[in-house]
């Protein structure tokens, strides 16, 4: 269904059983695209704006992507002390990821404007995600815009529920019933991006969810190309007027470039494109516009090829010979590369002037900056084509293994002495230390975003510092690619981690990488498996990762197992899969070109498949099961059950127990609803001692016990000892000790610490009688015989006198001195 009016137009699309809403005319309209993308009870607002000019000096596409998670979304407001949106939550980035990756490579070649994509979420019911809301707007918004986008693509979720593949099931159905979670975004003629988590779900039951996926994305696709016929504004770089320009001025920019040099030739732009006045129109403008960008992309065309050609000629043989230099070591490969490089910048003869004539008139001796750029764009240009051909065609890698050899492998477990489980693991030129931490379980981390994701006990980080890679560079937090890849290996191992009930822990796994040529990610899940099994976590099965590749030239093609530097930039396929042995946990698959069919991601996913079980066998190598025992250094975890009636007097007013337990025993305690209590301690005696504590506070006095107390009051008749928080019993004269004591005060003062028995619970008047065993005074204990013998050298003390027999006070026939008011008794 379509409806346009004013400008303004809405399509609908059916995916799964619920309607998407595109939306465009109403929101943003300052912006050169603006869609509003509506499921349910879920709106995302995405924008796209780019400059007009290219960015000066740029060699890569200056794309950003950005995703705003607004709390208000969900009827929320933010935590924290400024109580307002901050830096990106990780789900807002790993989603901004999920937006860039599928897009980057749909534009133009040599395209080099600035685009900036936001996606700003408007509002969120927590059942249908906002994330696939988020990429099928960002493309619908540069559909419609002026930008030279080449796209659509769709998005979609596929769901494994009750062993039944769902497209784009609800939140909560992912987050209690889901064994697979995986996203899928492609163009109508194939997949361009894949991210999956999973329980263990075998490879054919992944290809099939990518092949239900595609039917779904081709219906977006459908609905964004009838937005854009609605409403779409006229691009930029038009081909048709690109192929009408080319036609009419290719052959006086090649006539220019080889008489006046590649930056003379530029000043045809001038020339051809006509000067706007005072009485230009919008579609002048326009028109303008897409004459200067598609002009610019036939200079760079042309221009590359008037040098191609010549590199070719001379040099072709000796970059045919720096592919061989993938085998050597990262400093002479580069030293080779860049010395190639240099000569073939500084010397290639070019049948055109490469600079500005000399005043005599003479040929320039040294070649513009112009120039050299595009001989050195050239160079990489025939360097890619060459070693792309090696391995897809002669089938030969680059450096000299097979197509499913992986490079050597080392493991090393408790490589760090105080950390609570740490490994080494060693692929080639790849190295990652995993560094693990076991903690409470309220040390845990809070999630504040517009998900159902309260709590997550199991955290995994990744670092990429810049020594890794032979660079500097500087240290200023984690970066995206950090975040992505920590999140990676995290979707990777949390099907194996033990619930809370079995290892009542916090874990928190720290990937820093040494070293850096080829899918430190996959490094991070073998390093964390092995640092996981060295802590002695019960994981439920090891779970080993490999990174993949594709070179596909013509019908030729090669599937590469554990693809290094050169092979992930210049292949046409890389993806990385995690799993154990009994199924796939993780993957992550981005796509470059079309015609990637079933039957080579079948053979890519067999093959990872071979390359994982092989890693796990050199890994069980190093430690072939689990510890039995934890680290000295990590916290012991005990457990203690008490009646939940009870938690309050664990806890205490204002928390007041609870600190003075942690405190006088050096531990944590955490208190669960139904009773549990879990208490952390570096040892175990300390354990022990906040455990007898905890009991000793909870258990209710009974005939025999005996306990350690304070004299809290006296009276004429005892003394009120306090046996445990909340819980007195009287100590009655006549139990100090065998003989009379005429007053209590004596031999007992307030504040005096006594031991014990308990003689009497009369629970129905909640009384409690104890009897004296012996009183702490000076460092030394007193027995009760001898405070008798001080009882009865004690001073006189004189007599009360006696109330009137009728006086009772109140008590309904029960004797005993005058209280007086309460008040003043309250005193004593």
């Amino acid at each position: 269904m379509a409806i346009a009016t004013e400008r303004r137009a809405t399509v609908s699309v059916t995916v799964g059983g619920q309607e998407i809403i595109f939306e465009s005319g109403k929101l943003a309209k300052q912006a050169d695209g603006a869609v509003v993308v509506r499921s349910g009870d879920t709106m995302v607002l995405s924008t796209a704006q780019g400059r007009t000019e290219a960015r000066e000096g740029a060699d890569f596409f200056p794309l950003t992507v950005d995703v705003e998670e607004r709390m208000y979304a969900a009827g929320k407001i933010p935590g924290g002390f400024f109580k307002r949106e901050g830096r990106p939550t990780e789900r807002a980035i790993l989603t901004a990821r999920m937006i860039d990756r599928p897009i980057r490579p749909l534009w133009p070649k040599g395209f080099r404007n600035e685009v900036q994509v936001i996606c700003t979420v408007l509002s969120a019911d927590l059942i249908t995600a906002h994330d696939i809301l988020c990429i099928n707007g960002a493309s619908a918004a540069l559909m419609i815009s002026p930008l030279p986008f080449i796209g659509p693509v769709g998005a979609v979720r596929i769901g494994q529920i009750d062993g039944q593949l769902v497209v784009n099931p609800s939140l909560p159905e992912i987050e209690e019933s889901a064994t697979l979670d995986l996203i899928v975004v492609g163009t109508k003629e194939g997949l361009t991006m894949v991210e999956a988590g999973a329980d263990e779900i075998p490879e054919d039951t992944l290809l099939e969810g990518l092949e239900l996926a595609h039917a779904e994305i081709t219906k977006l696709c459908e609905a964004q190309e009838d937005l854009r016929r609605q409403i779409g504004k006229a691009k930029w770089l038009d081909p048709e007027v690109t192929q009408e320009l080319e036609a009419a001025h290719g052959d006086e920019i090649r006539r220019r470039i080889g008489s006046e040099g590649l930056r003379e030739a530029g000043a045809i732009l001038d020339e051809v494109i006509p000067a706007l006045s005072m009485d230009s129109t919008e579609d002048d403008v326009v028109r303008t516009m897409q004459m200067r960008q598609s002009l610019a992309l036939i200079g760079e065309n042309l221009r590359l090829e008037a040098v191609l050609g010549p590199v070719r000629q001379q040099f072709e043989a000796d970059l045919r010979t720096l592919t061989d230099a993938e085998q050597d070591s990262k400093e002479l490969k580069s030293a080779k590369r860049h010395l190639l490089f240099d000569r073939i910048v500084e010397t290639v003869e070019l049948p055109f002037p490469v600079g500005p004539a000399t005043v005599d008139g003479e040929g320039p001796t040294v070649k513009d900056s112009l120039t050299k750029s595009y001989v050195k764009k050239a160079a990489e240009s025939i360097y890619k084509e060459l070693v792309r051909r090696k391995i897809a065609v002669e089938k030969h890698r680059p450096d000299g293994r097979a197509p499913e050899e992986i490079r050597p492998i080392e493991c090393e477990v408790g490589v760090s002495p105080r950390t609570h489980g740490s490994a080494l693991f060693t692929r080639g030129q790849t190295q990652i230390m995993s560094l693990l931490t076991l903690g409470t379980a309220k040390e845990g981390q809070r999630i504040d975003d517009l998900s159902l994701e309260s709590e997550r006990r199991y955290m995994h980080h990744y670092n990429f510092p810049p020594y890794s890679v032979g660079e500097t560079g500087f240290m200023r937090g984690p970066k995206r690619r950090d975040i992505g890849h920590g999140a990676l290996a995290q979707r990777a191992l949390e099907p194996m981690i033990p619930p809370l009930e079995e290892f009542p822990y916090t874990i928190r796994i720290v990937s820093e990488t040494l070293e850096s040529n080829g899918s430190s990610s996959m490094g991070s899940v073998c390093g964390s498996t092995l640092a996981l099994m060295d802590a002695g976590v019960p994981i439920k099965r090891p779970v080993s990762g490999i990174a993949m590749g594709l070179v596909k030239e013509g019908d030729d093609y090669v599937i590469l197992t554990d693809i290094q530097g050169a092979e992930d930039h210049l292949g046409d396929m890389d993806f990385k899969v995690a799993g154990s042995r009994e199924g796939v946990t993780a993957l992550q698959m981005d796509i470059k070109i079309t015609g990637v069919t079933q039957e080579i991601m079948r053979g890519a996913l067999e093959q990872a498949k071979r390359a994982r079980e092989f890693i796990l066998d050199r890994m069980l190598e190093a430690i072939p099961e689990p510890r039995t025992e934890l680290s000295e250094n990590a916290p012991r975890i005990s457990t203690v059950k008490i009646d939940p009636e009870k938690i309050g007097m664990v806890i205490g007013k204002g928390g007041e127990t609870i600190r003075a337990l942690e405190a006088d025993h050096d531990v944590q305690i955490d208190i669960e609803e139904d009773g549990t209590i879990l208490i952390y301690a570096t040892d175990g005696p300390k354990a022990q001692a906040a455990i007898s504590a905890i009991e000793a506070l909870t258990k209710e006095p009974e005939v025999g016990d005996t306990y350690t107390g304070k004299v809290v009051k006296t009276t004429q008749f005892g003394a009120f000892v306090e046996l445990k928080k909340g819980t007195d019993g009287l100590l009655h004269v006549s139990n100090v000790g065998p003989g009379r004591v005429g007053h209590i005060e004596d031999v007992i003062q307030r504040g005096d610490i006594l031991d014990v028995l308990v003689q009497e619970v009369d629970k129905a008047r909640g009384r409690i009688g104890l009897k004296l065993i012996q009183k702490h005074e000076n460092g030394a204990t007193v027995s009760p015989e001898e405070l008798i013998e001080r009882a009865k050298n004690a001073p006189p003390r004189e007599r009360e006198e006696e109330r009137p027999r009728g006086d009772r006070g109140g008590r309904g026939g029960r004797g005993g001195r005058d209280r007086g008011p309460r008040r003043d008794r309250e005193r004593d």
